[in-house]
């Protein structure tokens, strides 16, 4: 519930006027809508309570151009190498020390998940993939994402070389699959979700740490632990 009370109150915040002619919109059924209304009372001539009429807009010639909710479709990999022995996790300079997480990305216009993954994967640690499965999927309400969770096969030998091509990680690194189980394993005792939060129980300075277990990386990475695309669980 708020996970969607969070998305509706974005959007409704971001999108207060039409897309196809630049007047300000209206909210409709509980803030699930908006519409560009035919009428409107404000642009009435002086002393009238006539709504005034507005111009033609292209969204009121049919139903199906009527503003509706958006939702960011958005992949998260958790990318294995081609021995299946190491995981691939990445991460940013704004978070806590030692903490590392799947590459993630938004999904471009055509283009599917698999291909997405490779995208961004490349995009990001210059790292390449061959093989991807569709794991599992969580709403991420911040404002609008669906994350479309993914394991993914890093291609053998210069096709798991990592060169950071943009500045959006701080850096990236192959993680033996054993070490990433041990960080699962202390990320159980992590209650909060918030990554500023304290290390779980029993970290030691300059262990890997990972997202807690209600993350969709976390549960990606346990797939992986646990042989999801290799058949031979490390856990």
């Amino acid at each position: 519930m708020f996970a969607q009370a969070r998305s509706m109150l974005d959007w409704n915040t971001r999108h207060r006027f039409c897309a196809g002619c630049g007047h300000a919109n209206l909210s409709i059924e509980a803030g699930y809508k908006r519409v560009c209304p035919p009428t409107d009372l404000k642009d009435a001539a002086p002393g009238s309570d006539t709504p005034a009429q507005q111009p033609d807009c292209p969204t009121r010639r049919g139903v199906s151009n009527i503003c509706f909710p958006r939702t960011d479709p958005t992949m998260i990999a958790a990318v294995v190498s081609s021995d299946g022995r190491r995981m691939l996790l990445g991460r940013q300079s704004r978070w806590p020390p030692h903490l590392h997480s799947n590459l993630a990305g938004f999904l471009e216009p055509g283009e599917s998940v698999e291909e997405a993954v490779r995208r961004e994967v490349w995009e990001e640690a210059g790292v390449r993939v061959g093989r991807v499965q569709v794991h599992s999927t969580q709403p991420w309400p911040y404002p609008s994402s669906l994350m479309i969770g993914a394991i993914a096969e890093a291609l053998p030998g210069d096709g798991e070389a990592i060169s950071l091509n943009d500045k959006e990680l701080e850096s990236a690194a192959w993680f033996p699959v054993e070490e990433v189980a041990a960080a699962l394993e202390r990320s159980r005792t992590q209650t909060q979700g918030d990554r500023a939060a304290p290390p779980p129980e029993g970290c030691r300075e300059g262990d890997l740490r990972v997202p807690p277990a209600t993350a969709i990386a976390n549960r990606l990475m346990t797939a992986v632990v646990e042989g999801y695309l290799t058949g031979n669980a490390k856990m």
